[in-house]
C-alpha cells in the first residue's frame, strides 16, 4: 500500500510543500533543545573548571568559549560592516536550511555510484567496508536520535536480509541500514542549523550566568552572586531581543521550510518503498527519483518566495542588531546601574 504524501502533479507540488504550525513547532522544540543541553553542559564545564583550577584560568576560559562561538561575524566585521557581516552569514544559514536541504538529497546519486564501483575494485571495496563498520556506532546513535524526532521511523521494513551474493556484500552496511539512511538524511540540514544556532545561544548565555554569578562573588561575596547572575542575564536578554524577535523567528521558519521537504522526502522511502532492491539499476532509479523530487523543490517557486522573504526579514533584523539594539542596550543597563547603586548603598 502507497502511504506517499508526495504528488507528482505539479499544480499540487508548492500546497505540499507550505509549512503548518506544526512544522515551526519541531523546529522551536530543537532550538530550544539545543540551548537547554549546551547551556548545561557549558555551566557543567565552568563549575568544574573553577573546582579545580584558580578563578583566573576559568575566567579565561569563559572568555575564550564566548568569543569562539562568535567569531565568525567578527573576523568578518574586519572587513566589513558588521551590519553585513551578521546579514551574510545569517542569510547562508537561512539558505542553507532551506536549499541545502534539497541539495543534500542528491548524495543518493553519488553513494549508489560508489556502491556500483565497489563491485570491480575489490580493494577499494575492503577499505570502505571497514570505516563504514567504524562509523556504525555514530550511525546507531543517529538512528536514535531519528526515531525520537519521527515516530515512522520505526515503520521501516527492516525483515531479514541477506547480504552473500548481492551487492550489499561490498558494504560495511546492509540494505535496511541504507534505507534507515535514506530516511535520516533529509532532516540532516535543519537539524544542523537550529542545533548550531541553539548552541551558540546556549553558550553565550552560560557564559553571562555563569561570569555574573562569579564576579558578583568577588565584589560582594555571596549575596553579590545573584546580583551579579541578574545583572549579566538582563544584559543578555536585552542585547538579544530587539534583534531576536525578529532574526530567530526567520531562522526557525527557514529550517520549518527544510523540515517540511525533509518530512515528505523521508516518508517517500516508507511509501515509495525505496532503496529495497538488490539490484544497482533497482537503486539507481530510486536514487533517481529522490533527485526529481529534490529537483522540483529546489526550483519550487514557493522555497524562493519564503527564501527571499526570510532574507529580507534578516535585512531589517541585521539593522536593528547594528543601529538600534546597542543604543537600546546603553540606555536599559544605564537604568540597570542606577537601581543597583541605590540597592547597594
Amino acid at each position: 500500500m502507497n502511504n506517499s504524501r508526495y504528488i507528482n502533479d505539479s499544480s499540487k507540488k508548492n500546497k505540499i510543500l507550505r509549512i503548518g504550525l506544526a512544522d515551526v513547532k519541531w523546529s522551536a522544540k530543537v532550538f530550544i533543545f539545543s540551548i537547554a543541553i549546551s547551556f548545561t553542559t557549558a555551566i557543567i564545564a565552568y563549575i568544574l573548571m573553577l573546582t579545580f583550577a584558580q578563578p583566573e584560568p576559568v575566567s579565561e576560559a569563559i572568555m575564550n568559549t564566548a568569543s569562539a562561538a562568535t567569531a565568525k561575524v567578527t573576523v568578518t566585521a574586519n572587513h566589513i560592516s558588521p551590519f553585513w557581516a551578521i546579514f551574510i552569514f545569517n542569510s547562508i544559514a537561512a539558505s542553507f536550511a532551506v536549499i541545502g536541504t534539497g541539495f543534500f538529497i542528491m548524495l543518493h546519486r553519488i553513494l549508489i555510484s560508489d556502491i556500483s564501483m565497489r563491485q570491480k575494485h575489490r580493494l577499494y571495496a575492503s577499505s570502505s567496508i571497514l570505516f563504514e563498520k567504524l562509523m556504525m556506532p555514530m550511525f546507531r546513535m543517529l538512528t536514535t536520535i531519528t526515531s525520537i524526532l519521527d515516530r515512522d521511523f520505526s515503520s521501516l521494513d527492516r525483515s531479514m536480509e541477506e547480504k552473500k551474493g548481492t551487492l550489499w556484500q561490498y558494504c560495511g552496511y546492509g540494505k535496511n541500514e541504507y534505507r534507515d539512511f535514506a530516511f535520516m538524511l533529509p532532516y540532516t540540514v535543519p537539524l544542523m542549523i537550529l542545533i548550531v544556532n541553539g548552541c551558540l545561544v546556549g553558550i553565550l548565555l552560560a557564559f553571562f550566568t555563569f561570569n555574573g554569578a562569579l564576579t558578583g562573588f568577588h565584589l560582594f561575596g555571596l549575596q553579590g552572586t545573584a546580583i551579579g547572575l541578574m545583572y549579566n542575564v538582563t544584559y543578555f536578554f536585552v542585547a538579544i531581543v530587539p534583534h531576536g524577535i525578529i532574526e530567530i523567528p526567520a531562522l526557525l521558519i527557514a529550517a520549518a521550510i527544510g523540515y517540511r521537504f525533509a518530512y515528505l522526502q523521508s516518508h517517500e522511502v516508507i511509501g515509495k518503498e525505496l532503496f529495497s532492491g538488490n539490484e544497482i539499476q533497482s537503486l539507481k532509479e530510486d536514487a533517481g527519483y529522490t533527485y526529481t523530487m529534490a529537483k522540483d523543490y529546489i526550483l519550487s517557486g514557493y522555497t524562493w518566495k519564503m527564501l527571499c522573504c526570510i532574507i529580507l526579514t534578516l535585512l531589517v533584523a541585521a539593522y536593528i542588531e547594528t543601529y538600534i539594539t546597542l543604543e537600546i542596550v546603553d540606555r536599559m543597563m544605564v537604568v540597570l546601574d542606577n537601581i543597583l547603586e541605590t540597592f547597594l548603598t
